[in-house]
C-alpha cells in the first residue's frame, strides 16, 4: 500500500513540473507589444494685428413713435356740447382753424350784450359832462360811443390826455365795466373750440362731469421716443441725424435728434431722447414700433472686435513670440450689442480673435496669421487644456 501510493505522488510530481515547464515555454515564445507614447496635438489660434483707427460710433435701439405737439381738448366753460365741422371720434382728420365742437353759449351771448347796452347807457350819460369839462377829449368819445356794435366785440377805449379826465371817467365806472365787458367775451370764444393745426383725434375722453373732451395729434409732425443707456448717451447730442425705420428695415425715413432728456425714466433704467421723424413716401403711424439708428461721436484710435472675444470685461488674449499666450487689460471706450471698440494693446500686437476655452497665461500655443491681416479659420479647433 505504501509502494502504491509513493508512486502517485511520484507521478503528480512529474506531471506538474511537465506543466510549469511548458507554461514557460509558450511564453517566451509570446512577443512583448511596443510601448505607445500618446501624442499630444498642436494648439492652433487665430489671430490678427492690432490695427489702429477712427471708429465711427452708433447706437440703436427701439421705440414708439409720439406726436410731437399733442394737446388736449379742455372745456373750459360750462354748457351742452354741441357738435363741431367734423366727428368727434378717434381717428378723424382735419384741417387747422376747423370747429372741432362748440358749447351752448345762448345764455352767455345775452348776457354780454346786458353788459354792452348798460355801458352804452353809462358813455350817453357822461357825454353832455365831457362836452362841458373836458371840450377837447368830447370827440373822441362821442366817435368811440357810435362806433359800438352790441353784436361785435367791443373796441379799444380812447386814450386819456389829463390825469382829471382819467379821474372823471374813474368815477363814473367806465374802465370797470369796459374789462368786464372784455372778460365776458374772452369767456363767449371759449364756447367755440377750433383746430390749431391740421391733425387727427387720437382719442376721445368725453369723461362725465370733467372737462377733457379729446386729444388730437399734429400730422406730419410725430416724433420717435428711444431709450439710450446711461454710459452711452455721451455719443449723441442734439441735432444729431439719425436713421429711423422699421424692424426689417423695409420703410426707412431720417431723423434728427430733437431732445435729450435729463431724468433716468424708471420704467426702463435709461435716458429718453426723442427724435423727429422727417415726413417722405412712407406714411408714419402715431405708436408704430420703429428701429433708430444714430451716429456718435468719433473714437479716435480704437478697434473694434467681437464682444466674445472680451474675457473679464477688460481682457483680451495675445500672442507674444509667435508661441505665448499673454492675457492683456484693454481699454474699453464702448460696447455695442456685438462689438467692443478699445484701445490699450500695442499697435501691431497678436491679437487672438477665436473664443478660447480653458486658456491661461503663458500657454504655449501655434500662432495662425493671415498674411492680408484678416481672420483664417484654423487647422484644429484651438485646444487649450494643460
Amino acid at each position: 500500500m505504501e509502494k502504491r501510493q509513493v508512486i502517485i505522488v511520484s507521478i503528480a510530481l512529474v506531471v506538474f513540473a511537465c506543466m510549469v515547464m511548458a507554461g514557460g515555454y509558450f511564453a517566451d515564445q509570446k512577443s512583448t507589444p511596443p510601448i505607445r507614447h500618446s501624442k499630444i496635438p498642436p494648439k492652433y489660434v487665430s489671430t490678427i494685428p492690432v490695427i489702429y483707427s477712427n471708429i465711427d460710433t452708433r447706437i440703436t435701439t427701439f421705440g414708439r413713435v409720439e406726436s410731437s405737439q399733442p394737446v388736449d381738448l379742455i372745456a373750459e366753460v360750462s354748457g351742452r356740447i354741441l357738435p363741431g365741422r367734423v366727428l368727434l371720434k378717434a381717428g378723424q382728420d382735419f384741417r387747422k382753424g376747423t370747429l372741432l365742437f362748440k358749447i351752448e353759449d345762448s345764455e352767455a351771448r345775452l348776457d354780454l350784450k346786458s353788459q354792452k347796452s348798460n355801458f352804452l347807457k353809462d358813455l350817453a350819460t357822461i357825454l353832455p359832462d365831457l362836452k362841458i369839462d373836458f371840450p377837447d377829449a368830447f370827440p373822441r368819445w362821442s366817435t368811440y360811443f357810435e362806433s359800438i356794435d352790441i353784436d361785435n366785440s367791443l373796441p379799444k377805449l380812447p386814450d386819456y390826455r389829463t390825469d382829471k379826465e382819467k379821474t372823471f371817467l374813474a368815477t363814473k365806472n367806465i374802465f370797470s365795466s369796459y374789462f368786464s365787458i372784455k372778460r365776458a367775451e374772452t369767456s363767449l370764444r371759449k364756447h367755440m373750440v377750433y383746430a390749431p393745426y391740421g391733425g387727427s383725434i387720437s382719442d376721445v375722453l368725453f369723461e362725465p362731469g370733467g372737462s377733457r373732451i379729446a386729444r388730437i395729434v399734429r400730422s406730419g409732425k410725430l416724433e420717435l421716443k428711444v431709450p439710450v443707456k446711461t454710459s452711452d448717451i455721451k455719443w449723441i447730442s442734439e441735432g444729431n441725424w439719425a436713421e429711423v425705420s422699421t424692424e426689417d428695415d423695409y420703410m426707412v425715413w431720417k431723423g434728427k435728434v430733437q431732445r435729450i432728456g435729463e431724468v433716468v425714466n424708471q420704467s426702463t433704467q435709461a435716458i429718453d431722447v426723442m427724435i423727429e421723424i422727417l415726413p417722405n413716401e412712407n406714411r408714419v403711424f402715431d405708436g408704430l414700433y420703429l428701429k433708430a439708428t444714430i451716429p456718435g461721436e468719433t473714437v479716435h484710435n480704437a478697434m473694434e472686435i467681437d464682444r466674445s472675444l472680451v474675457y473679464s470685461n477688460d481682457q483680451v488674449y495675445t500672442v507674444e513670440n509667435d508661441s505665448v499666450l499673454k492675457v492683456q487689460n484693454i481699454n474699453v471706450h464702448k460696447l455695442n450689442s456685438n462689438t467692443v471698440v478699445f484701445s490699450g494693446l500695442s499697435e501691431g500686437a497678436h491679437l487672438v480673435v477665436e473664443p478660447l476655452l480653458n486658456a491661461y497665461n503663458n500657454m504655449i500655443v501655434t500662432m495662425k496669421v493671415d498674411s492680408l491681416g484678416s481672420v483664417q479659420k484654423p487647422i484644429e479647433t484651438a485646444n487649450t487644456e494643460n
